[in-house]
């Protein structure tokens, strides 16, 4: 098998696994992916690309240290979740105020250049003024090399506010893994 020493099982099949394990998101309740959808199920494909566009904005957002489109993100009563290998966060933040806090905590820990780069974006409901919504991403860093910093699934929750823009209510940032330390837990987690 291709990426296995002669001898050696390759990771998957190693008794115990690999971290993190295979699917950990689905089993772990953290997304659920629905069936495929039928074009009827669409209302208004402009809100549809506009939920899909949040996504890119918070990457290019978070990447280029943009803090008041971050904040723009993100609904007064939003609520963020990191995870890493399994469903159960190991950290919350609650309210836009604090997230844009904790994202400023991170950044200036990570201090190098980030790209989120996002693809498989899948609108899983779509009403008048809610969307639930799904999202994979790489983030590559660039600090004196290149280097692979994570891969992230991403589930959210998005409400669409008076002004016709679509807002993150709920942000699920699901790692499979991460590269370097972690940026330190937001104060009182």
């Amino acid at each position: 098998m291709a990426g296995a020493a002669q001898g050696q099982q390759p990771p998957s099949r190693r008794v115990g696994g690999t971290f993190p394990r295979q699917a950990w998101a689905h089993k772990d309740g953290a997304i659920k992916l629905g069936g495929p959808k039928h074009a009827s199920s669409l209302r208004n494909v402009a809100d549809y690309l506009m939920v899909c566009e949040s996504f890119a904005r918070y990457g290019i957002a978070y990447d280029d240290t943009q803090y008041d489109v971050l904040r723009a993100l993100f609904t007064d009563d939003a609520v963020v979740e990191l995870a890493k290998g399994a469903g159960k966060p190991f950290t919350t933040v609650k309210g836009g105020d604090a997230i844009l806090a904790n994202f400023r905590q991170a950044l200036g820990f990570q201090a190098d250049q980030r790209r989120h780069c996002f693809t498989n974006l899948v609108v899983e409901h779509l009403g008048r003024r809610e969307a639930k919504a799904l999202a994979y991403a790489i983030v590559t860093i660039a600090a004196d090399g290149l280097t692979l910093g994570a891969t992230v699934i991403y589930s959210a929750d998005l409400r669409k506010d008076a002004a016709g823009r679509w807002q993150f209510s709920r942000f699920y940032i699901g790692m499979d893994d991460y590269a370097g330390p972690p940026p330190p837990k937001p104060p009182g987690q």
